[in-house]
């Protein structure tokens, strides 16, 4: 009787999602979009939801520079009314690119902060308390070491547009043919009480 109250775009959701994953991530976001159609979806289930999420985005950005080519993907990424390399469910879920030099290229959710400058320099023009707190260099050079070697996860402390210090998890891989540059895309790490306490960057 449950399976009878998944409606009819839940199904729909979940045919095109299961047309683009495989493996492990497929088996993932069928478990949690039958559970978020029957209503019994935790915290836990829905980081399993955006990190397959996470995933798709990732993979598709990939696919899309071979086909389309660099500067259009970047272009659609920095485009915020372009939908192609986004959820548009959760205003978290988007795709980001850096150089191996710590400048953003493109930026799914922020980019007129973001694009042409490096972490530290969002962090100095925006939020120049966080400083100390918060050390953009060394997670860049955790995110090319993890793209360089071939892809992954990566843990790392991050900020809200306020200032607030989280922890965050990422996705990150580098682009056929592009081995000065990686893309990655990620999200929050929270707990019933909110977001998590934010530890030093760790990789999986």
């Amino acid at each position: 009787a449950g399976f009878n109250r998944i409606s009819q775009f839940h199904t729909q959701s979940l045919m095109l999602t299961m047309m683009k994953l495989s493996g492990s991530v497929l088996v993932m976001m069928v478990v949690v979009m039958l559970q978020q159609a029957l209503g019994v979806v935790d915290a836990t289930n829905l980081q399993m939801q955006k990190r397959a999420i996470a995933e798709l985005l990732v993979d598709s950005t990939l696919k899309a520079i071979e086909t389309d080519g660099l500067d259009v993907v970047l272009g659609q990424i920095n485009n915020l009314n372009n939908t192609r390399f986004r959820d548009t469910k959760d205003v978290n879920g988007y795709v980001v690119a850096f150089a191996n030099n710590g400048t953003c290229l493109a930026h799914g959710q922020r980019p007129g902060d973001f694009v042409g400058r490096t972490t530290e320099d969002v962090i100095l023009a925006k939020i120049p308390e966080l400083k100390d707190k918060l050390d953009g260099w060394k997670i860049n050079t955790l995110m090319v070491e993890k793209a360089q070697a071939g892809g992954g996860w990566v843990t790392y402390n991050w900020i809200t547009p306020t200032g607030v210090v989280y922890e965050k998890n990422s996705l990150v891989k580098q682009p056929k043919d592009y081995k000065d540059m990686y893309v990655l895309s990620g999200y929050d790490v929270t707990t019933p009480e909110g977001v998590a306490p934010a530890p030093d960057p760790t990789e999986e």
